[in-house]
């Protein structure tokens, strides 16, 4: 008899690298942008949702691809090319989204492509990372600390 392992919708685990990788990026956004008092922070705050929503879509690619099945075109059952796709998705609207501060028309007020590209990276890897961040994570959470 052939048991087929069912993989299972990840959550906590995905809210908090989604967590963890947002206060990175607040740092890394008041270092980029030169705003005054705590106008950065009110500016950043509009990540996390969106960090949540891609941990989230990276920690369960997986469970996609084993739900869709066959249906899936070959190059959408490479979970590494789905990786790197939500890695480039995050990178372009945290750069984007630095663009757009009113004033931000000097190179100063924009968010370093290189501080972009970490965040995407770090999401795209983020299944990878949490063994790292589990220990330190409340158990509310979904870790062990």
């Amino acid at each position: 008899m052939v048991v087929a392992e069912t993989q299972s919708l990840i959550i906590l685990p995905a809210i908090a690298m989604g967590l963890v990788l947002g206060i990175y990026e607040l740092y890394l956004l008041k270092g980029d942008e030169a705003f005054q008092g705590s106008h950065w922070f009110s500016h950043g705050l509009h990540i996390f949702p969106l960090l949540i929503i891609a941990s989230f879509a990276s920690f369960n690619i997986d469970l996609f691809q084993q739900m869709v099945g066959a249906s899936l075109p070959a190059l959408l059952e490479n979970d590494i090319f789905l990786r790197v796709a939500i890695a480039l998705i995050v990178t372009v609207k945290v750069y984007i989204s630095s663009a757009v501060v009113p004033g931000a028309s000097g190179r100063g007020m924009h968010e370093s492509i290189i501080h972009c590209l970490i965040i995407g990276v770090l999401i795209g890897l983020s299944p990878f990372l949490w063994p790292f961040v589990e220990p330190v994570t409340p158990t509310w959470l979904g870790g062990s600390g």
